[in-house]
């Protein structure tokens, strides 16, 4: 059995969040999986495919993004992730920021992790 690791995680955070603050489109797909279902703080449910596509097009940036609190659970081969982050950006040419909880569930698949479901809530 394959040893599971808080460091494998925090590093594909890490890589989570440069790659959506730089809108790099490959490492998001990497990273998330094919039946990702990720329900936004406006209760809308994106597949994978759409928010790839709010990357690509531009509709999104993301420009700034601050952690404050993070925490990891495992149960097997998933691994729970709770993160505190503010958030600034644009979305369709409108400018935001705020203070949000997203709750990340990753998967292993074959020794790479996926991110397989993600909620997210506005605080402020």
């Amino acid at each position: 059995m394959r040893i599971i690791s808080k460091d494998e995680i925090i590093k594909n955070e890490r890589q989570l969040l440069a790659a959506m603050k730089s809108s790099d489109i490959s490492v998001l797909d990497y990273l998330l999986h094919d039946d990702l279902i990720f329900t936004n703080h406006m209760g809308q449910v994106l597949t994978k495919e759409m928010d790839l596509d709010a990357h690509r097009s531009g509709s999104l940036g993301i420009h700034d993004i601050q952690i404050s609190e993070q925490a990891i659970r495992f149960i097997e081969d998933i691994a729970i992730v709770t993160v505190k982050k503010y958030i600034a950006g644009k979305y369709n040419d409108e400018a935001f920021e705020g203070t949000f909880r997203f709750t990340r569930i990753w998967k292993m698949f074959n020794h790479d992790w996926k991110i397989i479901a993600v909620s997210s809530v506005l605080l402020q």
